[in-house]
């Protein structure tokens, strides 16, 4: 089956999903920055807030594979503007939560558009982009989200008590974004034209030699997602845990993204070159390294020093796979395909902060926390790296 024909697209559209990118970022940190806040405003105890926390993943999980289906049949310019009108929509109704109920509803309704939103954008970038380029265009387009996580960092510093501002602010803007999207690519226009109804679900994932693609891709976005999750979440705690104050934890996490941006937008080029996988093999080389190193940190400038290159290792390897996933399916199955490899990275996301609590609570203390997840990382470049040799051009 052939992949629908590609089409030219506006710079000012490439330019609007680079805007989306960073605003799923910025609300996909957006809790976890405001949760101090929240647990003294509602009076939260950890059981209610670890539902917030549960209900966006648990809405992005559903959401990515009911959107990467959807737009398999309806086309994906069409889902993608809902999506990020609906995750704006509902920011703002978290924003204006008055009990805990409406809180947790909210935020699971953010996940849902979230969900539906990420896969539909990379499937979409990905099938507009120059040929021979696709892979550098989606690495960039992940650029964005850690200029979200950055943005909503500083942003939850300066307005200090004020939470629910952060989830207005985070979804007055996917509105306006939404609006301008559907101006320069109206769904009549831009929904994707397929020679043939989508696949069955079945037949889209394991079909055509696909179940070992598949599995590969499931494996490396969960096991890649436990530590960027186990991570964002427990950052903090690790670095004052290891002697270090709470300014150094904040700017350690800033330097987290920004060696993010810098690295993905660093390595992108590289990724359509015939040895592309090349950057994988290194950035999962160098972060059970790096755990390792950091599982010893002595001083605020290792730490922020090594936050910036594990930012940097983590976030170059879920580029890549993002990169990788949409050509993996051909177009009738592109929706599903992405989404669901956007799913299994979800329940990653669940699992590694509750393997950060465990790891912790077995007395391993902060060092066994970080090398706990070496094997995760060894499992995840095994995992990828063998999908790119499967693919010819790797």
């Amino acid at each position: 089956m052939t992949d629908e024909p590609r089409t030219t697209k506006a710079p000012r559209v490439a330019l609007l999903c680079f805007l989306v990118a960073i605003l799923e970022g910025f609300d996909l940190q957006v809790a976890g920055i405001a949760a101090p806040n929240l647990k003294q405003a509602f009076t939260l105890d950890p059981r209610t807030l670890g539902w917030f926390f549960s209900a966006s993943t648990f809405g992005l999980l559903i959401g990515a594979l009911i959107g990467g289906r959807l737009a398999d049949r309806i086309g994906r310019a069409r889902v993608l503007i809902w999506s990020v009108a609906g995750f704006g929509l509902a920011s703002i109704l978290t924003g204006l939560a008055q009990d805990p109920t409406s809180l947790i509803a909210a935020r699971f309704a953010t996940g849902l558009g979230l969900g539906g939103a990420l896969p539909n954008l990379l499937a979409f970038t990905s099938e507009n982009a120059a040929q021979g380029r696709e892979r550098r265009a989606v690495a960039l387009l992940y650029c964005g989200v850690p200029i979200g996580g950055a943005g909503v960092s500083l942003l939850g510093a300066a307005l200090g008590t004020d939470w629910r501002t952060s989830f207005l602010v985070g979804g007055a803007l996917p509105l306006v974004l939404a609006l301008a999207l559907w101006r320069a690519m109206p769904p009549e226009r831009a929904a994707v034209q397929t020679a043939s109804l989508p696949m069955r679900p079945l037949d889209a994932l394991f079909g055509g030699g696909r179940l070992l693609s598949s599995l590969l891709i499931w494996t490396s976005f969960f096991a890649t997602l436990v530590i960027l999750y186990l991570v964002l979440n427990w950052l903090p705690t690790l670095l004052t845990g290891l002697g270090l104050d709470a300014r150094t934890a904040f700017v350690a996490q800033l330097a987290f993204n920004f060696g993010g941006l810098v690295l993905c937008a660093a390595t992108a080029p590289l990724l359509d070159r015939p040895r592309g996988w090349l950057v994988a093999l290194a950035s999962f080389t160098a972060i059970p390294v790096l755990l390792w190193l950091a599982s010893a940190i002595d001083s605020p400038r290792n730490a922020v020093a090594l936050a910036f290159l594990l930012g940097g290792g983590v976030l170059v390897t879920q580029s890549y796979l993002y990169a990788l996933a949409p050509r993996i399916y051909p177009s009738s199955a592109r929706g599903i395909g992405v989404g669901s490899a956007v799913a299994a990275g979800r329940l990653g996301s669940i699992a590694g902060p509750l393997l950060g609590a465990g790891l912790l609570s077995s007395g391993g203390g902060i060092s066994g926390v970080l090398q706990g997840i070496i094997p995760v990382a060894v499992v995840a470049g095994i995992a990828a790296i063998a999908l790119s040799l499967r693919r010819p051009g790797g």
